[in-house]
Parts: C-alpha cells; structure tokens; sequence
C-alpha cells in the first residue's frame, strides 16, 4: 500500500475516535473550558459523603469545595473536601483527605478550589456538575443557596440560576452556569473539563 494511504487511514481513524469520545458526553459544547477542573473524590475513602449522595438522588444538590488547613498540634496541614447542602439544618461536612492515593491527584476545582463545585442529578437530565462561581460577574463571586431547592443566586449582581438546566431564571441577561463533565464509577467521583 502507498504511504499517503496509511496516512488517509490513520487521519480517517483518529477523526472516529474524536467524534466517538464527542458522542459519549451528553452534549460537549456546554462544557466550560474557562478554567481547569480535575477534581477527584474517592468514594471508597469516603462511602457515606453527602457528595455521593447528592450525585445519585434526583433533585439533590450540593456546594463542594477544598480546603488546606493547619493542624497546630502536630504542626502538618491537611486538605479537606467540605460538601454543604442548601438545608441549614445539616451541618458541613468535613472530608480529610490523608491518604497517599488522594493526595497524589490533582484538585483543580474551576474557578477557585475554595469556591468550588456545584454537584448533583437533576431531575430529568442526570448528573451534573457546575462551577460555584458566577459566570457572569468579573470576578470570583460564590453562588449561595437562595431558598428554593434547585435555584442559587450570585450576591453581587442578585442573577439566580436554576440548577436543573444551568440557565438564569430571574436577573439580568447574561452566561448560564459553567457546566463540567461528571462520572462515577467504583472508586471515584470525578468532575472535569
């Protein structure tokens, strides 16, 4: 076979692979790629995480952000995971991650890993994962639970979101949610652009 045609055909195959792995996400073009994310939650180091449980039942939703803290008495910092629910009843929860596998994998959660993610499943659509930071303002300003369940709303410019489609429901014109890929299989939770 000539040469030119082993290129054809290595051309032709990888343009099947691309749009193959374009097929499997639900619709690629809104995923946000305006910052990083590469965040990874290893569900079996933390089986009963109210982040796993957001991301399997319906309507549920939580904030998700990293943190590194100092532990004074034996002077070592440690990252956590936090997951906040938009029930004022249920405390924060506080993940540490200490394990060699945990530590050893990036966490880049969108904007600003302090801010964090927002993950859930929808009602109709499945999983999802958003940035917690408004899109539309300038700066990094965290989405906050407004009092419905499936809406959050930016501070600055008073913009609420609905967490079922991304999109601004009361406010001023401007960008939907930045939506991130989401999966789960038998050992992580993983959010990522």
């Amino acid at each position: 076979m000539p040469k030119n045609l082993f290129t054809r055909i290595g051309t032709l195959l990888l343009l099947a692979l691309s749009l193959l792995s374009v097929s499997c996400t639900k619709d690629n073009s809104t995923i946000s790629r305006r910052y990083p994310c590469r965040f990874h939650f290893y569900v079996q180091m933390h089986p009963t995480s109210m982040l796993l449980s957001a991301y399997k039942s319906p309507g549920t939703y939580v904030f998700t952000y990293s943190k590194v803290e100092l532990d004074r008495e034996k002077g070592v910092s440690y990252r956590y995971v936090n997951v906040l629910t938009n029930n004022p009843d249920t405390p924060e929860e506080r993940n540490r991650i200490e394990t060699q596998i945990e530590n050893n994998v990036p966490c880049m959660m969108g904007a600003s890993n302090e801010v964090g993610l927002i993950v859930g499943r929808t009602n109709f659509s499945g999983p999802v994962a958003y940035d917690r930071a408004c899109p539309t303002c300038t700066g990094i300003y965290p989405l906050t639970w407004n009092g419905k369940k499936l809406q959050v709303v930016c501070n600055s410019c008073k913009r609420v979101y609905d967490l079922e489609t991304g999109a601004i429901v009361e406010g001023a014109e401007g960008e939907p949610l930045m939506r991130y890929l989401v999966s789960l299989d038998d050992v992580k939770l993983t959010v990522m652009n």
